[in-house]
C-alpha cells in the first residue's frame, strides 16, 4: 500500500475478498501484478463513504430530510460491508454478458444488495437515523464488487496511469454504484465523476479523468 493511501482513520467499510488466485487456486490467467490488500481496499472505500457524508453534512435540508451536522452527526461506529471479487477475464466476462448483455470483460462489475424498487435505504439514510442506541447494531452490507485485474492493468498501461492510483479508482466508483450513482446521462456522470475526482483527491491521487 502507498502513502498516499495510508489508514489515517478507522475505516467505514469493511471488506471480504475472494480471489482467482487464492491458495488452491486453478487460476489460467498469470498472477496479477499487484492486488490490493484489505486494508487498501477499506480506505479507498472509507473514503467514498466520508465523501458523501460530507456533502450531506453541508447541504441544506428542509425538516422531513434534515441534513448531518452536530446535533445529528455520522453515525461513525456504524459501519459497513461490501464483498470483492477479484476475477479472472472469463470470469468477468460470464458476469458481465449474464447480467449487462456485454460479451466482453470489464473492470469492475457492482452488485448492490438490493434493487433500487425495494427501497433499500443508504447508508446517509442509516447513518441519520443511527442514534447511540444502535450503534453496536450489526454491519450493513451494501452488495459486492468484482473487478478484474488483468482488464485494470491494461488500462492503467495504456493510460499512463499508476496501478493503484487506477485500483483505488475503480473501487471507489463501484463504491458509488452500490450507492445508486450511475453514469448514463450527461448530469449523473458529471455529479458521479466529480464525487469520484474529489474522493481519490482526498487520498492524494490525482484527476483520472485527465490523462495524459
Amino acid at each position: 500500500m502507498t502513502e498516499k493511501t495510508s489508514l489515517a482513520r478507522a475505516p467505514l467499510v469493511s471488506v471480504e475478498i475472494s480471489s482467482a488466485w487464492g491458495e488452491d487456486s486453478a487460476a489460467a490467467e498469470a498472477l496479477p501484478n499487484w492486488l490490493p490488500d484489505p486494508a487498501f481496499c477499506e480506505n479507498c472505500l472509507s473514503s467514498g463513504l466520508r465523501r458523501l457524508q460530507g456533502l450531506q453534512s453541508a447541504s441544506p435540508k428542509d425538516d422531513a430530510n434534515q441534513p448531518l451536522s452536530a446535533e445529528h452527526p455520522p453515525s461513525l461506529l456504524r459501519t459497513y460491508s461490501v464483498s470483492l471479487r477479484f476475477a479472472e477475464g472469463v470470469e468477468s466476462k460470464l458476469l458481465n454478458t449474464t447480467y449487462r448483455g456485454r460479451s466482453n470483460p470489464t473492470n469492475v462489475l457492482s452488485f448492490p444488495i438490493a434493487e433500487e424498487s425495494e427501497q433499500w435505504p443508504t447508508p446517509l439514510e442509516m447513518s441519520h437515523s443511527g442514534g447511540a442506541e444502535d450503534a453496536n447494531c450489526e454491519v450493513e452490507p451494501l452488495g459486492d464488487l468484482v473487478l478484474c485485474p488483468s482488464i485494470i492493468e491494461s488500462e492503467a498501461s495504456a493510460q499512463n496511469k499508476n496501478l493503484e492510483d487506477h485500483w483505488a479508482h475503480l473501487l471507489i466508483h463501484g463504491l458509488f454504484h452500490l450507492l445508486g450513482f450511475d453514469h448514463i446521462e450527461g448530469d449523473d456522470a458529471e455529479e458521479m465523476e466529480s464525487l469520484e475526482i474529489e474522493t481519490l483527491r482526498s487520498l492524494g491521487i490525482p484527476n483520472p479523468y485527465l490523462l495524459d
